[in-house]
Parts: structure tokens; sequence; C-alpha cells
């Protein structure tokens, strides 16, 4: 994987970083998933990349594959384990 330098006015990467607290759900050495701080729904989690993407269109299928379906695949099973059914 491609390491993307942390971007300091980034709010994602301050709260991978420690700068910003968060209620971890889930934390591996390429994503980070955490509670909602205005949550929309009784159960309402954010699956972030470690490494800093500032948005879709900056995505390479070649360099992000792996990450994003590990995001997309982690989703169901930790909103199973957080009782959403």
């Amino acid at each position: 994987m491609t390491t993307a330098p942390a971007d300091p006015s980034c709010i994602f990467c301050k709260i991978v970083a420690g700068q910003i607290p968060c209620r971890k759900v889930f934390e591996d050495d390429h994503v980070l998933a955490f509670h909602d701080i205005a949550p929309w729904a009784p159960v309402h989690f954010l699956i972030i990349p470690k490494q800093h993407i500032a948005s879709l269109y900056d995505v390479s299928l070649e360099a992000h594959q792996g990450l994003l379906g590990r995001m997309l695949s982690l989703a169901p099973e930790l909103a199973r384990g957080l009782g959403v059914v």
C-alpha cells in the first residue's frame, strides 16, 4: 500500500494520529472504525483509511483496491457485532 503523508488540516488524519479522541469500534494497521460524534441512527460508525486519501477521485485501482475492499467487507461484520440487524 502506498502511504500518503497525513494532511495537518484533515480531521480524519487528526483522529488517526490520536490528536482528536474517538470511541473506537475497530483498528488495524490500515483502517480505523469509530462511533460518529453526531449519530443519525442508534448505531452510526465510520470506517476510514489510516492513509490520507482526500476523496474517491484520488483513489486508484492498483494502489487502493485492497484497502477499499477491506473497508467494504468490514462494514457488515462490525455492524453485526454492534447489534445492527
